[in-house]
């Protein structure tokens, strides 16, 4: 364990999920470059040692790449096929369409070196939608991806990295995955009286956050209770690397200090979703025992099956 001297700090609201896992997210990235880095929240910080400094892991990062396991042609006819009426496609084109859907099923996005992350925790091991996919499903998540990442390389190109920030707002025309529960504060479709999504309103997000949030998701799992109503995180106080952190955010080890947050999913529209701001678990106890069914964990694809007790 490092001397929980940080060379990076970043000011966070640990009540909004999406700045909670960007700031997981980046403890990824730093590990991966600094295999000894550790991070852990402080108050309004979050604080990584052991690594290399954040202009550094951000140049690092817009110089990779992300790619899906299915080829740029491939994609593009899926796009195609799912886009033309059923009634239209001849028979060879429902073969084709077969054939791709079954290979987008389980499409893996690749983030490439150095850093060499594999991202699918959106598809369960039988291709089914996890809880916390927010993105509807003829959405392409490569292309919403790759979009993102040319605002964030664009953005951080013509800026000092450190003058970027993590949380930088753009209005580019692209599609933000709504993990940032800040884009839910401004009230819903009901109090507008308008869905915007309906109508393609589009206003501005914060790209960098939603990467960052989109990679941590692949270690770093809410606890979900009552069938993926209900979602709990832990913001952990002592410096841990990223396998170990990952228990603690999901609560399947207490690391005092340690604050508990809980937070639901706003249904943007019949097929997408959107991170609501978080509670903490004091003010969300009540609440949570109202729902039954139990809790469980949304697990990774590939790694370990938590069990969180219920709080």
């Amino acid at each position: 364990m490092n001397e929980g001297v940080p060379n990076i700090s970043v000011n966070v609201d640990v009540t909004n999920p999406g700045q909670f896992l960007a700031c997981c997210g980046l403890l990824e990235l730093a590990h991966r470059l600094c295999p000894g880095a550790e991070g852990w929240f402080e108050g309004s910080a979050f604080h990584i040692s052991g690594s290399m400094g954040l202009d550094r892991i951000l140049e690092q990062f817009i110089a990779a790449d992300i790619r899906s396991s299915l080829s740029p042609e491939e994609l593009r006819s899926l796009a195609r096929l799912l886009s033309k009426e059923k009634d239209a496609l001849t028979e060879i084109e429902r073969a084709e369409k077969t054939r791709l859907q079954r290979m987008w099923r389980i499409e893996r996005l690749r983030l490439g070196k150095p850093f060499d992350i594999w991202l699918d925790w959106w598809r369960d091991d039988r291709g089914e939608r996890t809880d916390l996919k927010t993105w509807a499903a003829k959405q392409m998540v490569a292309e919403m991806a790759g979009l993102m990442f040319a605002i964030v390389r664009r953005q951080i190109s013509r800026r000092p990295a450190p003058d970027c920030g993590l949380f930088f707002e753009s209005n580019d025309d692209s599609l933000p995955f709504n993990f940032d529960s800040d884009l839910c504060r401004t009230g819903n479709a009901r109090d507008a009286g308008f869905s915007a999504d309906t109508l393609g309103f589009k206003s501005s997000y914060r790209p960098l956050l939603e990467l960052l949030a989109f990679i941590a998701l692949q270690r770093f799992h809410p606890t979900s209770f009552s069938g993926g109503k209900l979602f709990v995180y832990c913001a952990w106080g002592v410096p841990l690397p990223p396998p170990v952190a990952a228990a603690a955010a999901s609560g399947a080890i207490s690391v005092p200090p340690q604050r508990r947050y809980g937070f639901a999913l706003f249904n943007r529209t019949k097929y997408m979703k959107a991170f609501l701001p978080a509670t903490a678990i004091e003010e969300f106890q009540q609440t949570s025992r109202l729902l039954t069914g139990g809790i469980r964990s949304v697990p990774a694809k590939r790694g370990a099956r938590f069990v969180a007790r219920e709080p």
